[in-house]
């Protein structure tokens, strides 16, 4: 077998983000009495992917300037003149309640776990969020450890957070692990920079018009069977 130590992102790899995401934001807009519709959505969700990309460059620090940049973008691109912190507040009420699952997810981490490999959580998200989704999903238990950058104390894709991570897995062997997510910029730079072998999780199809180049590509978490278990 050539990978036994698996590293998995959470949001649109294991869970389906976009989804809770979507629903969250639906609510939390109906409560505020806002007007809502796809532009809205899609407002929200370029300033959310920008803010993050932010955070993983190290220019913002603080998660707590992600979670409200984003609703203060928006609402500001959407000439909403009432502040967004409510909004914000309720939408992260809601996504804890996110337990949307990736089609096959659930089979084929059971696969793996019969294959005998060691399964890894590695994500940039808010703690308390993850760990609700994670639970009430029922994902949570095939997964040894979860490594949280708020706890951690930096995010992927910074090298010093994998250092982290391969300190407190047992009996770790850089050749023997792979890290599989649907973010370029995060997961697969993040595995670039701590020398092992990368998945990139694109069902989408995504052009990759980057200079980032993952080991593998796939566009179902099925094929990650072949892969594991390829010599």
């Amino acid at each position: 077998m050539k990978y036994e130590i698996l590293l998995f992102d959470a949001d649109n790899t294991v869970l389906d983000f976009d989804k809770a995401e979507e629903q969250a934001l639906k609510q939390a807009f109906a409560d505020c009495n806002l007007y809502y519709d796809e532009n809205v959505l899609t407002v929200y969700r370029r300033n959310n992917i920008k803010q993050w990309q932010l955070f993983e460059q190290g220019i913002i620090t603080d998660k707590s300037e992600v979670l409200s940049s984003r609703f203060a973008e928006t609402f500001k691109e959407l000439n909403l003149e009432i502040s967004s912190g409510k909004t914000a507040d309720l939408y992260e009420k809601y996504l804890h309640s996110g337990f949307y699952v990736i089609n096959n997810a659930e089979t084929v981490l059971k696969q793996l776990q019969s294959l005998k490999c060691k399964l890894y959580l590695v994500s940039n998200g808010v703690l308390s969020i993850q760990n609700s989704r994670m639970k009430g999903s029922g994902m949570d238990k095939y997964f040894i450890k979860r490594f949280v950058s708020e706890e951690v104390g930096c995010p992927k894709p910074n090298k010093v957070y994998f250092d982290y991570c391969f300190r407190n897995i047992e009996n770790f062997d850089k050749s023997k692990t792979l890290i599989i997510g649907d973010s370029l910029t995060s997961d697969i730079q993040g595995g670039i920079n701590a020398e092992i072998d990368t998945c990139w999780y694109n069902p989408k199809h995504l052009a990759n018009n980057s200079a980032i180049l993952p080991t593998y590509e796939i566009d179902n978490l099925e094929k990650l069977i072949s892969i594991v278990n390829s010599k």
